[in-house]
């Protein structure tokens, strides 16, 4: 009669340590699940206000160039100065462009810490 209780009691514990490991895994996948769907709306939301501003962007470099053209009497030389500017830009970025990276890595770094706070925060309530 013991021998059926230790039995029974170490396959309830045996049951209860798988039912505990893959409660647990459930759990990473959901957490890992979370924060791709967190990463990629953050990435997606970037990426339509980086096409916006590249859009706008598009229209005030021709507007300008038509403006400048005007001015100088010559279309080719308004667009040469808005083009020369645009590379210039460009120089800029390719210079810098180390630090922004490093920025930009930080900033994801921090958003992803920022949620993993508040994931602790509400599990603990």
């Amino acid at each position: 009669m013991e021998d059926k209780k230790v039995s029974t009691l170490f396959e309830e514990m045996r049951d209860d340590v798988s039912n505990f490991i893959t409660s647990t895994l459930e759990l990473g996948k959901l957490e890992v699940y979370e924060k791709v769907s967190l990463g990629s709306s953050a990435i997606t939301y970037g990426l339509i206000i980086a096409g916006v501003t590249l859009f706008a962007l598009l229209f005030i470099f021709i507007t300008l160039g038509l403006y400048l053209g005007e001015l100088l009497q010559s279309s080719w030389a308004g667009f040469g100065i808005v083009a020369a500017f645009a590379l210039l830009l460009v120089l800029i970025m390719l210079f810098v462009g180390k630090p922004f990276k490093k920025k930009v890595t930080n900033m994801v770094v921090h958003f992803l810490m920022e949620n993993d706070d508040k994931d602790d925060k509400n599990n603990s309530k």
